[in-house]
């Protein structure tokens, strides 16, 4: 892997690789609302990614390796790396076609299709899991040194948010204290996993209702399947349940659902008072906690 300094492109550099690259295209969709990567569809055919600063180019190295391993996934559809270039980095990758539903629209499905969606996240979870190495996918985060210049792990966030620092209310700082309790009780380190680590409903793409296509291996980390399926709870515990009992019957681990559950309540707690703190409530993940933790533990008065 080169990691010399490279020349990361911008809008401009962006546009004249395009009209260089494909001057037959009819269709150039430029997003540049991320803060990582700017990010091109042509045509519908092909996604690039353009990675901003040098983490997000590393992430994207990572990210290759894990989609050249996954490859022979057939349920599901997952971008299929097709080219790469170094100076600026970018790398191809296949379109996947269909549609972003709402976590509303998911749970407005009828039960028939929410039990198969939740079945079907399971099915791509294990198959992620089972063909992806622990020890070779350490390897590469170490010599990429992800691990020293990514996100802070999930202990070290839920503990410095939730547990170094008193949340604003009495009824708030003992659900923090008892789900944290709870998780450091439960969450094993043992047959740990690469795990997608970002199974929302963004990355999800659906058509006819049904769940065709998963996106973005940028959070590609190492976890457990409990963390693996806690977004699901934001859609309803029906789902989670249906969820966990496939991917228990396909591993042959029995899966805690309440830990699952857990895991959800703790991202959000986290994130509330973490965004709480730095005086950001107007943030979209400040507002995602507060509906979410109404919903799940009213008590609080989010």
């Amino acid at each position: 892997m080169n990691l010399e300094i490279k020349n990361y492109a911008d809008i401009e550099s962006i546009k004249t690789i395009l009209r260089e690259k494909y001057p037959l295209s009819q269709n150039l969709e430029i997003i540049d609302h991320g803060y990582d990567n700017i990010v091109v569809i042509v045509d519908s055919m092909y996604a690039l990614r353009f990675p901003r600063n040098e983490i997000a180019y590393k992430r994207s190295l990572f990210e290759k390796s894990i989609l050249n391993d996954l490859k022979t996934i057939e349920s599901i559809h997952i971008p299929v790396v097709l080219d790469e270039n170094d100076n600026p980095p970018y790398l191809i990758t296949s379109f996947v076609m269909g549609k972003h539903l709402s976590l509303s629209e998911i749970d407005s499905l009828d039960k028939e299709y929410q039990h198969k969606f939740a079945k079907d996240v399971a099915n791509f979870a294990y198959q992620m899991h089972s063909l992806l190495s622990v020890d070779l996918a350490v390897r590469i985060r170490h010599g990429l040194g992800l691990d020293q210049i990514n996100e802070e792990p999930w202990g070290v966030y839920f503990k410095k948010n939730l547990i170094d620092n008193m949340l604003p209310t009495e009824v708030k700082d003992k659900f923090a204290k008892h789900y944290f309790g709870f998780w450091k009780e439960n969450d094993s380190k043992e047959d740990l996993l690469v795990v997608h680590d970002d199974l929302h409903n963004e990355n999800m793409l659906f058509q006819n209702k049904k769940l065709v296509g998963i996106l973005d291996f940028g959070d590609t980390n190492i976890g457990t399947a409990e963390q693996e399926l806690r977004q699901l709870y934001r859609i309803n515990q029906d789902v989670v349940e249906y969820a966990a009992k496939e991917y228990s019957k396909l591993s042959g681990k029995k899966l805690n659902v309440e830990l699952i559950k857990t895991w959800a309540i703790l991202q959000e707690m986290a994130a509330y008072h973490h965004r709480l703190l730095i005086n950001e409530t107007n943030h979209p993940a400040f507002k995602r906690a507060v509906d979410n933790l109404n919903h799940w533990l009213p008590e609080g008065q989010w």
